[in-house]
């Protein structure tokens, strides 16, 4: 099947464009704001370099390179995707206004773990664990989704620890 590659409209590409600016400067914002990253040396001052790549991100606005700045938003988001930092997607559509979601994925994991009302690996307790977490922090907060996340929780806890139980101890 072959795909047509529309390319975007002169008017499409400013929207996207100042989209990604904004994005990309107010991630740069977030992690200047939150000292997140922050190193300073003799030869080297995080502070600095951030406020550099603000500057190069208005300079690459202004020269329309999109794919450069949608690059690196996608770069400068990955470690807030890491570390679940859903504090982060907040600031950035409040900061912006607008709705963007850098965690679909990670939500559409926690559903299918409800769905399934089963957690199996402890990559899916992980991510169910900091979900906890962060719900309890949001208002309102959402009791029954924090007591179904709680409850995977502990069952899977205990088969765990039934599993670890269960095995010959070698005591020689």
């Amino acid at each position: 099947m072959i795909r047509n590659k529309t390319k975007i409209t002169g008017q499409e590409k400013e929207k996207e464009l100042k989209k990604y600016r904004d994005l990309v400067i107010a991630t740069l914002d977030y992690v200047l704001e939150n000292n997140i990253m922050k190193s300073k040396s003799a030869t080297f001052d995080s502070d600095e370099y951030f406020k550099s790549l603000k500057i190069k991100t208005e300079e690459h606005f202004s020269k329309g390179r999109l794919s450069i700045l949608r690059q690196w938003f996608r770069d400068m988001i990955e470690p807030q995707i890491e570390t679940r930092n859903l504090n982060f997607n907040n600031y950035l559509v409040e900061r912006t206004k607008y709705e963007i979601d850098i965690f679909k994925s990670y939500f559409e994991r926690i559903e299918k773990i409800i769905e399934k009302g089963k957690i199996t690996t402890d990559n899916q307790f992980y991510d169910i664990n900091i979900m906890v977490d962060q719900l309890s922090q949001y208002e309102p907060v959402d009791l029954d989704k924090i007591n179904t996340l709680n409850k995977l929780l502990a069952e899977y806890e205990q088969r765990k620890s039934q599993k670890n139980t269960s095995r010959p101890h070698n005591t020689g």
